[in-house]
């Protein structure tokens, strides 16, 4: 695979978790919570990153379930902030809507890795 900072996916990924990491560095909230939201968001990109050292596709797809896991999970987390009133609307909408453009992106990747393994040789 191509260097892994080349993905589009990748680039949205990083730029999704550069934000929330800035605006949850002074939010007063469960310590516990916060960690959980930052790992899940630039899990994300950490898998990405993996994945770019990886022959196999099977091991590549795998990665990608686990990204779109992290995503999932991070939507829970920006949901469960921004019901407790620790992320206002409008930051909540900008990082949901990133987030989707993400998912859409990873489950593209993971579908066109799908065809090309059911490509006979």
């Amino acid at each position: 695979m191509q260097n892994f900072k080349n993905l589009k996916v990748y680039e949205e990924a990083f730029r999704l978790s550069k934000g929330v990491f800035e605006f949850m560095e002074d939010k007063q909230m469960s310590r516990r919570a916060k960690e959980q939201l930052l790992a899940s968001v630039s899990s994300i990109c950490t898998n990405l990153a993996e994945m770019g050292a990886f022959d196999s596709i099977a091991a590549k797809r795998q990665k990608l379930v686990t990204c779109i896991g992290e995503a999932n999970e991070s939507e829970f987390w920006l949901d469960l902030c921004y019901s407790l009133k620790v992320i206002p609307q409008r930051e909540h909408l900008n990082f949901m809507n990133s987030l989707v453009r993400i998912r859409s992106m990873l489950c593209k990747l993971k579908a066109s890795m799908e065809v090309e393994v059911k490509k006979p040789e």
